[in-house]
């Protein structure tokens, strides 16, 4: 008696089960494909009716969207938002020695976000310690002031050729280097008021931080070796970290300049600045040339130009018949 009234038990408390079971599969939402009558009906999206019915009307073309990308073509530069970029203008302003503002005078778009710039500054293995640093600069018998700023160039010099190198590595491009080489010519005269004196003579402290020859030379290299065939053993993306430091080490030392050059260069640069102080933005660097400040047959010059040709492309006109454009 005890087993029967156990097994009804059982038997009521499986058909209680089964019967939650299907109450709760009919809130489920049915297969697409179910062949069950009472699945539920499928509803309509009103919302990609109404895109479909509009993208077929008469009259809408949609040739636009079927012709080649016209790579020439630019767009124009609207007002610059400057609250959104906040970050990212600091960056620009520090590097370049030109605010948000002045690049919003001169219609120039923001050059490189702050990522992009601290991608590029952080694209190395920092193997040059302040150990080489310091022997950088005591293998040079210059006084203590101009040896610290002559290592300091040579320090970044190799650091910056080896960033310029994995960047392309690793993005396949030399846009973000590009960029960089231009903003940190720029800075080496527009933030030449922060300079050294040894014996009255002033040199820019920013010369050491322009490294645009050396990123240039390391951009045509990296270019040279994505141009490969992918099997080639030379090609930039077979090359491994140890091998990328020697070649941005034989890059830095075969292109870098020697003491007495970067010097003068430092040296140009800190009176040439100091001498336009007084005249508009726009108007520094075309004063400095035209004045026979900076020499216009250095090359150094010439891409200093350049950067402002490509920075600042509305005051390109500016330079007309100092310099060609630095391709």
């Amino acid at each position: 008696m005890f087993r029967k009234n156990k097994d009804k038990d059982i038997g009521d408390s499986q058909e209680k089960r089964r019967s939650h079971l299907e109450e709760t599969m009919n809130f489920v939402p049915q297969p697409a494909n179910s062949d069950d009558p009472h699945a539920l009906p499928w509803v309509q999206n009103q919302k990609i009716l109404e895109w479909l019915n509009h993208l077929t009307q008469p009259g809408l073309s949609l040739d636009e969207l079927t012709r080649p990308l016209d790579r020439q073509s630019k767009v124009s530069i609207g007002p610059t938002n400057t609250d959104n970029l906040i970050d990212d203008w600091q960056t620009i302003a520090h590097l370049s020695g030109y605010t948000a503002d002045d690049y919003k005078k001169a219609q120039a778009p923001l050059p490189l976000t702050a990522a992009e710039i601290d991608h590029f500054r952080r694209n190395h293995r920092g193997t040059e310690s302040h150990v080489n640093r310091d022997f950088l600069t005591a293998s040079t018998d210059l006084a203590s002031p101009l040896a610290e700023l002559y290592g300091l160039y040579l320090y970044r010099a190799r650091l910056d050729a080896e960033a310029a190198l994995f960047v392309a590595q690793a993005t396949g491009s030399t846009r973000v280097s590009r960029v960089m080489a231009d903003l940190l010519a720029i800075g080496a005269f527009a933030n030449s008021l922060e300079y050294i004196s040894y014996l009255s003579v002033t040199y820019s402290v920013p010369a050491a931080f322009d490294t645009s020859n050396l990123i240039d030379h390391a951009n045509q290299e990296a270019a040279r070796r994505l141009a490969l065939s992918a099997d080639h053993p030379a090609h930039l993306l077979k090359l491994t970290p140890d091998e990328i430091g020697v070649l941005a080490s034989n890059i830095a030392e075969k292109h870098k300049m020697n003491a007495t050059d970067f010097l003068e260069k430092a040296n140009l640069l800190a009176e040439a600045r100091q001498d336009v102080t007084r005249l508009p933005i726009e108007e520094h660097l075309s004063t400095a040339i035209h004045e026979h400040d900076l020499p216009p047959q250095q090359m150094w010059v010439m891409r200093l130009c350049s950067a402002y040709s490509n920075i600042f492309e509305n005051w390109a006109p500016r330079l007309q018949g100092v310099t060609p454009r630095f391709q």
